[in-house]
C-alpha cells in the first residue's frame, strides 16, 4: 500500500493570490466601466432626464462594471494587507461599499426607468462618502506601502472626479492609474515589507 502525502501552500500564500485575483479582476471590471463612460462623455449627445439616446443608457450602464470592479478592488487591496491598514482600513471599506453599492442601485434604477431618478441628496452625499472611504483606507495603508505613498494619495480625489462624479477626460485619465495599480500591485506583494 503507498501512501500520498498532499502539501498545501501556507494560507497567507494561498489568500494572497485569491485576493491579488480578485483586485486584479475589479480593476479589470473597473475599466471596462470607465471606459463605456468615458468614451460616451467625450463622442456622444446624452440628455438631461429622460433618456432619448443609447448614450444615455450606456453612461448610466456603466455604473454596474465600473461599480463593480473598484469595490472589488478596494475590498482585495484592504485584505492583501492583512489587517495591518487597521480599523482605519475596515472603516474605509465599509463606507466605501455602502456608498458604491447606492450608487449602482440608483444608476441600475434610472437605466430601467429610462430616465435619471435622483433620491435627493444620496447620489452626491455618496459620491462623496466614496473619496472618505477610500481617504481612510490610504490613511491605514500609509505605512504598509503595499503602494506607493504618492498613488495613495492620488487614489482619493481621482476616485472621485474620475468615476461617479466624472468630469469630461478624466475617467480616462483614472483608467491610467488602475493600469498602473494593476502593474505594481503583484510586484510590491511579492517584496518584502522592507522593500517597499
Amino acid at each position: 500500500m503507498t501512501t500520498t502525502t498532499l502539501q498545501t501552500a501556507p494560507r497567507g500564500r494561498t489568500d494572497d493570490t485569491s485576493w491579488l485575483r480578485l483586485s486584479l479582476l475589479g480593476v479589470g471590471l473597473a475599466i471596462v466601466g470607465l471606459l463605456m463612460m468615458g468614451l460616451t462623455m467625450l463622442t456622444a449627445t446624452t440628455s438631461d432626464g429622460d433618456f432619448h439616446h443609447v448614450a444615455d443608457y450606456v453612461l448610466t450602464a456603466a455604473a454596474l462594471p465600473q461599480g463593480v470592479g473598484l469595490f472589488l478592488l478596494t475590498l482585495g487591496f484592504h485584505r492583501l494587507q492583512r489587517g495591518q491598514d487597521g480599523k482605519l482600513g475596515t472603516v474605509g471599506v465599509w463606507i466605501y461599499g455602502v456608498c458604491m453599492a447606492e450608487l449602482v442601485v440608483e444608476c441600475m434604477a434610472s437605466v430601467v426607468a429610462g430616465a435619471e431618478l435622483q433620491w435627493g441628496p444620496l447620489y452626491p452625499a455618496c459620491a462623496f462618502g466614496l473619496m472618505i472611504g477610500l481617504v481612510l483606507l490610504a490613511a491605514g495603508s500609509w505605512k504598509i506601502r503595499l503602494l506607493p505613498r504618492w498613488m495613495l494619495a492620488l487614489w482619493p480625489p481621482l476616485g472621485l472626479v474620475g468615476s461617479f462624479l466624472g468630469v469630461g477626460p478624466i475617467p480616462l485619465v483614472f483608467v491610467s492609474f488602475l493600469v498602473v495599480v494593476a502593474v505594481l500591485l503583484p510586484k510590491r506583494l511579492a517584496m518584502s515589507p522592507d522593500q517597499r
